[in-house]
């Protein structure tokens, strides 16, 4: 896919580089003055807090006024998304420049699949010398979006990873326990994995856990599928959790899309497939994998786009679309 350079080469002799950070995402509450500090050190960088997600409009026309060579968002999951739906549904920009991510949420999925770990600080600073070292050009790729319709009149959603059933259950179920006590995000996440697969499997008090409602799923062309899923998921990010691949490689459409049907049985064989990257390369029972432009998903279950919660109206599908694509700094040879 052909990437988009030309914000890059700006003709200033050091690239302007500007930031959005979200000073409520959990990371900046701690890391926040050293960003800014860094901001201060900083002649080619402009910085722009934010004053709850309604500002992220002015940021952006403030932005596009001053043809940055990079465009850094510095928040959570949740922040990452609001930004990129303003550069979808409100850009000012001619050309939207490259975008970066700082890790500043909880989960961060969509700032890890693009090499963003870290302390944002220490990431902050790498992203700063790339584009001071005119090797920006060569650290770019185009990824797809995922555009969430509701059904409700309301402007889409736009994000990385959409799930339901199981996956959503399994995020109440993290804050509401693991994130409760305080615990590390990496060993909160462990022991969610463990709490869900031991609940799918039948080990666990709470066997609901992995049991979706009963649902109906359309992939256009390709696919309509109905009963009770253990997980769902649509995806354009190339690594989740853990490293997983839980899609298929190549097929045509910027959505990577799965479903797996509840019970024991094919959560054993689907895993096993995740363990030796069969995973979408050769038909399990019970596992429904697609590639496609657009999903379609009807059901009573909460869904989620990049960690934030939403409930679908009564009797009216939630459609992702997945044709569209931005540009993106990416730290990943």
């Amino acid at each position: 896919m052909q990437v988009d350079t030309k914000s890059v080469a700006s003709g200033a002799t050091v690239p302007l580089v500007v930031m959005i950070s979200n000073p409520l995402s959990t990371t900046n509450a701690r890391s926040l003055d050293g960003i800014r500090a860094i901001v201060n050190a900083s002649a080619n960088v402009v910085h722009y807090e934010l004053d709850g997600m309604e500002s992220l409009k002015d940021a952006m026309e403030l932005f596009a006024r001053a043809n940055p060579a990079m465009l850094v968002i510095n928040g959570g999951d949740g922040t990452i998304g609001a930004a990129l739906a303003s550069l979808l549904y409100d850009n000012p920009f001619s050309v939207i420049p490259p975008i970066a991510f700082l890790p500043g949420g909880k989960t961060n999925m969509t700032a890890a699949d693009l090499g963003f770990k870290g302390k944002p600080t220490k990431v902050l600073k790498k992203l700063l010398k790339l584009a001071q070292s005119g090797e920006l050009p060569e650290s770019l790729t185009r990824r797809h979006l995922i555009e969430m319709d509701m059904g409700d009149g309301s402007r889409p959603k736009v994000g990385t990873f959409f799930g339901t059933a199981g996956i959503v259950r399994g995020i109440f179920w993290c804050r509401e326990n693991a994130y409760a006590k305080g615990l590390p995000n990496s060993v909160a996440h462990v022991w969610s994995a463990y709490k869900l697969i031991t609940s799918a499997l039948g080990l666990s008090r709470n066997k609901g856990l992995m049991v979706s409602d009963p649902m109906s799923i359309t992939v256009p062309g390709s696919a309509r599928i109905q009963g009770r899923y253990s997980v769902v998921m649509t995806t354009t990010l190339n690594r989740l959790l853990f490293g997983f691949k839980p899609y298929a490689e190549g097929g045509k459409g910027g959505l990577r899309f799965s479903a797996m049907e509840a019970g024991p049985s094919t959560l054993v064989r689907s895993f096993m497939s995740l363990l030796t990257g069969r995973f979408g390369k050769s038909s399990i029972d019970g596992l429904h994998v697609r590639t496609s432009n657009e999903v379609r998903v009807e059901g009573t279950d909460p869904v989620t786009l990049d960690g934030e919660i939403y409930q679908p109206e009564p009797g009216v599908p939630v459609t992702l679309k997945g044709d569209r694509s931005l540009t993106f700094v990416s730290f990943r040879k």
